[in-house]
């Protein structure tokens, strides 16, 4: 695609038959134009020529690949060697990467975008209705996987937008486990992180659930000390706010549930109140990161929290020594009157997700 300020023109690659037969049939310039809303579809060979008009006039090209730091040998890609003819023949241009501006236009969400986001939330929360409704002490976690995917692809979803994450018992405790092929037991914990993909566009969602339908005692202590940090750090996700502030503010509610859970004393914390503060033995992650296009969608630190960005909210705790990893997570919107949670209507409760668990179809 070729934008200037006067015209956008998309070119694509012109139906072949023997490609055809192979890979079915491309589109037309006519599909093209309807699918992209660009009015100006040439094919791909027309694109030197396209250049030779509008490259001379031009005081800065911004692209993709800078030739310099493109790749060479048989790693190129035909972006990377027409970027390389541009240079080569037009110098005059200043030429610049294109990656900075997208990254920084990804990490405002215009309203198309976030219809197709609410869309995977909306399908992610069928699925984990689903996993609600069916997870039994003896299954394995890829079955539990199954159920998810099922659902997601027959809601209309093109499926998973990452690896989902299946972890019963222990397995929580590894931050990217996706083995998920361990027996879901009696008195485990069942940590899920999945999300559903929609038009290219993700969901994010973490649930933690006891696999017999009931949390213990001490489960259901840690886990609405989880969903108290949760709803507090939710309350702070505001425009003007920064990501590393956000999440030491985090991390100082974490201290104080932490104290209350009996993991350590004040006398601990205040002994550790440097860079490595002990509340990040029990909460090693981040607290949200941006959403979109991809799961960690690119996102500049040193911005503060806009109106429009998409954002994770996930606290999370951690007990080696009881085996315990309990993580909740949703997906929120910015706003300049309030942070709106786009997954305010998938339980998260601890005496909903039991009592769901409990109601057998």
């Amino acid at each position: 695609m070729v934008l200037t300020p006067a015209v956008e023109a998309l070119f694509i690659r012109k139906p072949d038959p023997k490609t055809s037969l192979w890979s079915g049939s491309a589109l037309t310039r006519e599909e093209a134009s309807l699918l992209s809303g660009i009015g100006k579809v040439g094919w791909m060979d027309e694109l030197e020529g396209f250049l030779g008009e509008v490259v001379p006039e031009a005081k800065a090209l911004y692209l993709n690949h800078l030739p310099d730091t493109a790749s060479s040998g048989a790693g190129r890609g035909p972006g990377q060697e027409l970027n390389e003819k541009l240079g080569e023949f037009y110098p005059e241009p200043e030429r610049t990467s294109l990656s900075p501006l997208m990254a920084q236009l990804r990490m405002i969400k215009e309203p198309e975008e976030l219809d197709q986001i609410r869309q995977a939330c909306a399908m992610t929360r069928s699925a984990f209705l689903r996993v609600l409704n069916g997870v039994e002490p003896g299954m394995h976690e890829y079955e539990v996987e199954a159920r998810l995917t099922a659902e997601l692809i027959t809601s209309g979803a093109r499926g998973h937008a990452f690896e989902p994450i299946v972890a019963s018992g222990s397995n929580a405790l590894v931050l990217h486990y996706v083995e998920n092929s361990d027996i879901c037991r009696e008195g485990e914990l069942l940590l899920i992180d999945f999300g559903a993909e929609v038009n290219n566009y993700a969901a994010d969602c973490t649930r933690t659930i006891p696999v017999g339908g009931r949390f213990s005692e001490r489960q259901l202590e840690v886990y609405n000390a989880v969903h108290s940090i949760f709803l507090q750090a939710r309350s702070l996700m505001v425009p003007g706010q920064f990501m590393e502030d956000f999440h030491n503010q985090v991390g100082k509610l974490w201290e104080e549930e932490h104290i209350a859970l009996g993991l350590y004393s004040r006398k601990n914390a205040a002994a550790r109140s440097g860079s490595d503060p002990l509340w990040k033995h029990y909460f090693p992650h981040g607290t949200s990161h941006s959403l979109g296009l991809d799961v960690h969608d690119p996102f500049d630190r040193a911005v503060p929290f806009r109106a429009g960005m998409v954002l994770t909210c996930e606290p999370a705790i951690y007990i080696p020594g009881e085996g315990i990893g309990i993580r909740l997570e949703n997906d929120i919107l910015i706003t300049g009157e309030g942070p709106v949670d786009l997954m305010e209507d998938i339980p998260i409760e601890a005496g909903e997700i039991e009592a769901l668990m409990n109601r057998r179809s």
